[in-house]
């Protein structure tokens, strides 16, 4: 159950079991407090136009943050007083993080303000590039993990191409890819190994997915497999169907999970 003020800000959260979890508000609609089940109260003082400054917790710690002109938070110090700073570009956009241990990581953009690189705490980078329509095209990892995607005119993936580098420099590759329907609901996903097809009913809920092995999969060991599931009238799961066995699903009348079996 909840418990609404007048401006639409709910007040009391009754559970399942008659607990309540209470909040309250200041003069200008901010959250101030929070009291649990067990009457332990976290409370938040903020900023006049609302920017938390400082959370109390029921345990005695606390934690803080600062900010700049714009309202984007430039320090996080935890409740042991470990303190994480932010510094920003002109944008705002986050330049580099630093930890409490002094360790940091760089971002770096491009002119139309996409992330093209991330510069972790040992000097390793990741990049990534885009496509005209600002989708990831290719993504560089610190491994020198190649993958490149592709895309239909809806932005679906449609194909992912993923080049390795082994310790002799060799690059292995590996592709899949992704066939959808007419309203770009993933159908089938075909790489060298195998095949898995998916299909869903009229509510567009997933009823099952199926696998069969290549002959390269069999080699390796793949074998068929399909899952099935089934929902009830609210579209709930209630039964996952295994090679395995049946996993059975029960929900209370607030549709809270209560049985598996």
């Amino acid at each position: 159950y909840l418990w609404w003020n007048t401006l639409a800000q709910v007040e009391r959260y009754q559970d399942c079991s008659g607990k309540s979890t209470y909040y309250r508000y200041d003069e200008r609609q901010h959250l101030v407090a929070v009291t649990d089940a067990l009457n332990q109260t976290t409370t938040l003082e903020r900023k006049p136009d609302g920017e938390v400054l400082r959370i109390s917790h029921p345990d005695g710690t606390t934690e803080s943050f600062t900010y700049n002109v714009y309202g984007q938070v430039l320090s996080h110090t935890d409740g042991k007083g470990q303190t994480t700073r932010l510094m920003r570009t002109a944008r705002g956009l986050p330049s580099s993080r630093q930890d409490a241990k002094g360790q940091r990581v760089r971002y770096e953009y491009d002119k139309a303000i996409r992330l093209t690189a991330l510069v972790n705490e040992n000097n390793a980078t990741y990049s990534f590039a885009y496509d005209a329509s600002d989708r990831l095209s290719e993504e560089v990892r610190v491994d020198n993990l190649t993958r490149r995607f592709s895309y239909d005119v809806g932005g679906h993936l449609t194909r992912l191409d993923e080049i390795g580098y082994g310790e002799n420099a060799e690059r292995p590759e590996r592709h899949t890819l992704f066939e959808r329907d007419a309203i770009g609901r993933l159908v089938a996903k075909i790489n060298r190994d195998a095949s898995q097809t998916f299909a869903y009913d009229d509510g567009d809920r997933l009823l099952s997915i199926e696998r069969q092995p290549t002959g390269i999969g069999k080699q390796l060991g793949i074998t068929e497999e399909k899952l099935e599931y089934t929902y009830d009238l609210l579209g709930r799961l209630t039964k996952e169907i295994t090679p395995d066995g049946t996993l059975g699903y029960e929900y209370d009348p607030l549709s809270n999970l209560t049985t598996l079996t």
